[in-house]
Parts: structure tokens; sequence; C-alpha cells
């Protein structure tokens, strides 16, 4: 199927096993059971006086199927619909509601899918399956979602995603809100196709995603992959959300920087939130100057280690921290280009295009390769 979307229509089935390196009788067989199914059709093409036999161009059917990403993030949990073709149809944003009990949270998450799909006027018999896609630890292999701290679900909440299935009547896959960004960055993003590239969400929670020589690597509860906002930096004294002391995210978190300024400034109430901060220190502002660069300092430790241990040729940052003009991003890719060795520094850096809906797109992506 992806190689007929990258043909944009144009693909031949001698074309198809050029790319997939497929042998001619099962590429043949897929391809035919594909159209049977209604998921490819041919198009037609006019007749030409060239001899032997028509080259027939193949084309995916974008309405044949539809496939749901719901990204549930500290504070705002993003929806949307897509087509065969990962057109987006349908997306909103709604407050995440704070875990309390699970009972109330599996109700929750069907409520959201229910008034998504109601809202986007989207036939639901079309609709093949669902990626969940959770800011907090995920056994995607189990099938569990083990905790979401920055939204209030405690280690060991070990809620089942086969009953979010049950409850919303479609398959599920979920994974770690960051491994679905990188996987929409393969995808979707400007450096689509790179075999090794990382992603980084810089906001409430700090994360990153990796692919390497175009392998997603998934994250497990007792085996992490990515969690650079949990590199214990020397000094930093402050409790994170997952119960250990000096991590990343517990400093340069754009909650945690609020709370610092709190603490440190607190004659300074127009300080005390991670915009006004930055903001404030962009205008060089002393004390927001002083808490944005050991936050950027921070910052810069937790992606040269993702440079040094996977080699990236690129990563794209996502986030609400990640702002061209904003000086906590701006003085973390100079504190990073400080300490980085000479030879790492040609990673290509940037701020992702695919908004504030990435990570939904990724599980919908990662919920088409599981179930269709």
């Amino acid at each position: 199927m992806d190689a007929v979307r990258n043909g944009r229509n144009s693909a031949s089935k001698k074309d198809i096993q050029h790319i997939t390196n497929l042998s001619w009788g099962t590429m043949c067989k897929t391809v035919n059971a594909l159209l049977e199914q209604g998921y490819l059709f041919a198009r037609k093409e006019e007749k030409t006086n060239s001899p032997g036999r028509p080259v027939v161009p193949l084309c995916v059917n974008a309405d044949s199927a539809l496939f749901c990403g719901i990204d549930i993030g500290a504070s705002t949990t993003k929806t949307l619909f897509c087509d065969m073709n990962f057109k987006i149809l349908h997306r909103d944003e709604l407050p995440t509601e704070p875990y309390t009990t699970q009972e109330r949270f599996l109700d929750w998450i069907a409520g959201v899918f229910e008034q998504e799909l109601k809202e986007s006027g989207l036939r639901r018999e079309l609709l093949h399956a669902v990626g969940l896609a959770v800011s907090g630890n995920v056994d995607s292999e189990h099938g569990i979602i083990v905790s979401g701290g920055n939204f209030g679900m405690k280690y060991g909440a070990d809620v089942p995603v086969a009953e979010i299935a049950r409850r919303i009547g479609k398959p599920v896959y979920a994974v770690t809100t960051q491994a679905a960004a990188v996987c929409a960055e393969y995808h979707f993003g400007k450096r689509a196709g790179c075999g090794n590239l990382v992603s980084i969400g810089l906001g409430v929670g700090i994360g990153s995603g990796i692919v390497t020589n175009h392998l997603l690597l998934l994250s497990h509860p007792k085996r992490p992959v990515g969690y650079i906002g949990h590199i214990l930096i020397p000094g930093n004294r402050h409790l994170c959300t997952c119960g250990f002391t000096g991590c990343l995210e517990a400093y340069s978190g754009s909650r945690y920087l609020a709370g610092i300024a709190r603490e440190t400034l607190p004659s300074r109430p127009e300080l005390h939130s991670a915009p006004a901060l930055d903001r404030a220190a962009a205008l060089g502002d002393p004390d927001a100057v002083k808490i944005m660069t050991t936050a950027a300092s921070y910052n810069a430790v937790g992606i040269a280690a993702m440079i040094q241990l996977y080699a990236p040729d690129a990563i794209l940052f996502s986030g609400g921290q990640s702002k061209r003009d904003g000086f906590l991003f701006r003085t973390t890719l100079e504190k990073l280009a400080e300490i980085l060795p000479p030879e790492r520094r040609s990673c290509f850096l940037d701020i992702t295009n695919l908004g504030a809906h990435q990570s939904a797109i990724g599980a919908a992506r990662l919920a088409y390769e599981t179930f269709f």
C-alpha cells in the first residue's frame, strides 16, 4: 500500500515489485486481493498505439477505510480521523480529564471517541482501528497503559487497552506519545523516510522517540526508550512525578518551571508561568534568564545524550516549548552546540511541521500497521 501511495497513483505492478522486492507471484496475489477488497483500484488509461501489454496504474481507494488517532497529553487530548491516504478529515482538541479511577478514565476516553466520531460526520462502519498515544508509560506488547503521571495516572494503574476497545467497539493499539510522534515524523514529516531519526518533545513533560535503521523503537515500562526527561541531573533537587529526585523534566518541564519561579521568586507573581518566564528572559530579565538558562543547560544534556547514543541524522522538536523565537529553545540549541563533539554537529535540527496533532496521526498510522 505504501508503494502505491508513494507512486502517487501511477505505480504499476512492476513498480511495486521493484520497490517491495516481493516475488512476482506474491506481489500479484496481494495486489489482486487488495483490488478485490476495494482498498486499491486500477486507474483507466487512454488507449495508445504502443505495442505490448498496457501499463495499469494502481491507486489507493482513500474512502475504503478510516483510522482514528487519539493523543492523551498532560493538559489536552487531540483526536483525529483520517482516510486510507492519511488525509485528515476531522481533528479536535479537548481538555484532558485528570485521572481519578480506572472506571472513570475508561468512560471518559470512550466518551471522547464517541463525541468526536459524531462531530466528524463519518461512518462508523468504515472505521478500521484506533491508535492511542499516551503521555506516560505504555506496555504496547501486552496492551496495558501503565501510567500517565502528568495527568494524574500513577505508575501501576495498568489500564487494559482491550477494555477501551470493547467500549468503543473497534480494535485499539496504544503507544507512548513520543513513539507516535517519531512514527509521524518518519512517515509524514519534513525528514520522512530518514532511517535514523529522533523526535523530542519539550513541553509539560520532556520525552523522545527513536527510529534507528528504519525501525521504530518501542518503549516498555521496565525497558524505557527515549525517556530523556528522566535523566538524573546532578545538583537538581526537585522531585519528579515519577518519584525520583533530580530528573531533567523536574526542572525544565513547563509546570516545574512555574513551580521553581514561585519557589525562588515569590514576590514576582508575573513570572509564575513558563511562557511568562520565557518572554521575560528574552527581554533580559536577570531572574528569568537565570532560571531559563539552567533549564536550557539541562535540556542540552538530555539531547546530547540522545545524539551520542543513537547518532541520528535528524532531530525534530515539538511541544509547547519548541518555539523558534523562544528564549528557552534558542538557548537550548546554543548550549547543545557547546557540548557536542564536532563530529556530531552535522545532525539536522528543526521544529516539526506536523503541528499539535503530530502524535495523533502517528498513532493512527501505527493502528493501521497493526490491524490492517
